[in-house]
């Protein structure tokens, strides 16, 4: 009787020859599958706009400092743009970048820390002894940006802390100043973001609504559409996400609003 040996080591070649391919088609299937995360994540940022033309509409790049995204990134993982080399080739569909945007000092309780710039407001647990007016908020670490919107559409950006809570949206100037009812997004006239425990939630007049989707990073775009009623909050990750859009009937210059709490929490205005 014949041996097997040539069915034998030609079983074997057989053997030898799928496992060298194996780490080619390892490698293959990583690639389609990153290619497929790709797709879902376009899919999901469709999903999450508000209104998917914005999607179609929406300039390539406006500049934005965004998180998650490839690139040079500074320590906080952040890309940048250089300074005075932003050129906006397309209307914006957030509509006119905000400018002159500063916190007012007459305005913060003293229970926050105002930066010489007036562009951020901190925590902190040291009493800053401000004269007590009816305009400064008493109770919660609150402030108001000077400069009110009235007509048109326009956005700024803001970059949170890490650590600690924080609130950010926009506020009539009468709002209360005391009391429960002087909290951000806890009564009628304000409107706002809350990030806390790595979630989201929205707030207006008292009512809370937790959001879905979980925080990739802390930069955030509010636009506002004052003459539609529209109030929408987008993280700036890569894609960028549509966290939620108020709609409400404005009747009252409207100011941004910031509010935060507890040790090294913070919010930049970056826009």
């Amino acid at each position: 009787m014949e041996k097997p040996t040539k069915p034998l080591k030609k079983r074997r070649r057989d053997v030898e020859e799928r496992q060298d391919g194996v780490p080619d088609l390892i490698q293959q299937l990583e690639m389609e599958k990153n290619e497929l995360a790709k797709k879902i994540r376009h899919i999901e940022k469709m999903c999450n706009l508000a209104d998917p033309i914005t999607v179609l509409q929406e300039p390539e790049s406006d500049g934005s400092v965004t998180c998650g995204t490839e690139g040079e990134d500074n320590e906080g993982g952040e890309r940048e743009e250089p300074a005075n080399e932003h050129v906006e080739s397309k209307p914006s569909v957030y509509g006119q970048q905000a400018t002159g945007m500063e916190l007012d000092v007459g305005t913060a309780s003293n229970l926050v820390i105002i930066s010489e710039d007036g562009k951020t407001v901190s925590y902190t647990r040291t009493d800053q002894r401000r004269p007590l007016t009816p305009q400064r908020f008493q109770d919660y670490a609150q402030a108001l940006c000077t400069r009110p919107f009235t007509s048109g559409r326009h956005y700024w950006e803001i970059e949170g802390s890490e650590l600690g809570y924080w609130w950010v949206g926009v506020s009539y100037a009468t709002v209360e100043k005391g009391g429960d009812l002087s909290s951000l997004g806890n009564n009628g006239k304000s409107w706002c973001l809350y990030r806390w425990n790595y979630k989201y939630s929205v707030r207006h007049n008292g009512k809370v609504t937790d959001l879905i989707l979980r925080p990739y990073c802390g930069n955030i775009r509010i636009a506002l559409d004052y003459d539609a009623g529209h109030l929408t909050f987008y993280e700036l990750s890569d894609p960028m996400r549509h966290l939620h859009t108020f709609t409400a009937t404005f009747s009252e210059p409207l100011h941004p609003a910031f509010r935060v709490w507890g040790d090294d929490a913070w919010v930049k205005i970056v826009s």
